[in-house]
């Protein structure tokens, strides 16, 4: 089994050492996008992870926290996080209102219809930027997944010809010594397109899933905050 595994090993080394220019020059372009798609894999995951902790706590803290008063003090504790900015979008433009009403003298206390409707937008454009802010980098792997094959059948198309060089250069043989090495180079770029087509792939679908999750997470915290305004007679 050793041995086996050694000898793989060592027919995979000879495969590079022995790939053409071109071929090298595929595979090398193979990892860079591989090696950057692993660094956006990982950076999302971090990135959601850390997402998933502030909803949670979030969702603890203004649990049972009737008053918009209570909910931007318990919040106050969390830091920046999407959904406590959501809870202070709500104060501030509330805040702003008190401001412009005791400038002109309104001593109306809830909101108009179109009061509603700015803070709605106002609530839109923060939960849509934040999943803007979500969603950054992830095109790249979409780029990879669809780039990345593409470069490994141009390298199979370079050792399909050098095949057919080696074959006229040995006078129309087709013997396997003649078109080994342009095979091998083929095979060699199409694996290489692949392996790092795939993983993008994968976390493209997965990355993309989770933004359009905490996109919903967010629109549902800001709706919730606007009912508590109605329950709170504010509206």
């Amino acid at each position: 089994m050793d041995e086996g595994a050694a000898g793989a090993s060592m027919d995979l080394l000879g495969l590079l050492t022995s790939a053409s220019v071109e071929t090298m020059a595929v595979l090398v372009v193979c990892g860079l996008f591989s090696l950057i798609s692993w660094y956006v894999i990982f950076a999302k995951w971090r990135e959601f992870r850390r997402l998933r902790s502030e909803r949670t706590a979030f969702e603890a803290a203004v649990a049972g926290r009737t008053s918009l008063e209570a909910r931007e003090q318990v919040v106050a504790a969390l830091g920046r996080s999407p959904f406590a900015d959501v809870v202070r979008t709500v104060s501030g433009f509330l805040a702003d209102l008190r401001g412009a009403n005791e400038r002109g003298g309104v001593s109306r206390t809830g909101l108009s219809l179109t009061q509603l409707e700015a803070l709605t937008l106002a609530l839109d454009t923060q939960v849509r930027a934040e999943a803007e802010r979500a969603s950054r980098r992830i095109p790249w792997l979409a780029t990879i997944a669809s780039t990345a094959p593409l470069l490994g059948l141009f390298g199979t198309v370079l050792g399909i010809m050098q095949s057919f060089t080696g074959i006229a250069s040995g006078s129309g043989s087709s013997n396997i010594a003649a078109v080994a090495p342009g095979i091998a180079d083929a095979l060699l770029a199409t694996a290489a397109g692949l392996a790092a087509a795939i993983p993008a792939v994968i976390a493209y679908n997965i990355f993309t899933s989770r933004v359009e999750r905490f996109e919903g997470e967010l629109e549902r915290a800001a709706q919730g905050e606007i009912a508590a305004l109605g329950r709170e007679g504010r509206l």
